[in-house]
């Protein structure tokens, strides 16, 4: 059962294709768009760490919302403005991002790691495996029931306050992996849900 959110998070969640969203963006100001898409991500995780050990929905459900040209995407705490995305292959994501995230995970998600992906350099802050729970509206390229893994990341050194999200879909699994890349912005910075 999923836990209910309260607040802006709660209102973002709530939303749907038709909602107008407002918000503020770090280059370009204030900005107002529809939702033409909406995607509901439920987070998965391992009772214990084992590769017979299956993945299961820990009950959190997150949200994103394609706007056109731009999907703002609430994951955990965290709200990102994502504003350009490049469609990777597995090939690019087991020799960029892949080692980084294995560094990532054999630390119990607390060490320091950085890896390069164009144009810049990025600091892990999570990992994991989501499905995607349901999706409304148009403009999206998966699948409800698609099943992938994620790498969140932030900007290191002359990009900070950027962030990167990487969505690597199971083969077959009804999703494009995509590095997705943009800001992180604070929950006060989503002006209006209307």
């Amino acid at each position: 059962m999923a836990r209910p959110l309260s607040g802006k998070a709660g209102q973002f969640g709530a939303a749907g294709p038709g909602k107008r969203l407002t918000y503020k963006h770090p280059e370009r100001g204030s900005l107002s768009a529809a939702i033409l898409g909406t995607i509901h991500y439920a987070e998965l995780w391992q009772r214990r760490k084992a590769p017979s050990e299956p993945w299961v929905p820990t009950g959190n459900i997150f949200t994103a919302h394609w706007l056109g040209d731009t999907l703002l995407y609430h994951w955990k705490d965290r709200l990102y403005v994502l504003d350009s995305y490049d469609i990777i292959t597995d090939a690019e994501i087991s020799q960029q991002i892949l080692p980084a995230a294995k560094q990532f995970g054999q630390s119990d998600e607390t060490a320091e790691v950085s890896f390069a992906y164009p144009p810049a350099s990025w600091t892990v802050t999570d990992i994991g495996k989501f499905q995607v729970e349901g999706i409304e509206g148009s403009g999206l390229r998966l699948q409800a029931g698609a099943v992938g893994r994620f790498l969140h990341a932030r900007g290191g050194s002359g990009n900070e306050g950027q962030a990167l999200v990487v969505e690597d879909y199971q083969e077959g699994g009804g999703g494009q992996d995509t590095a997705w890349r943009g800001w992180l912005i604070s929950w006060d910075e989503l002006e209006s849900v209307k």
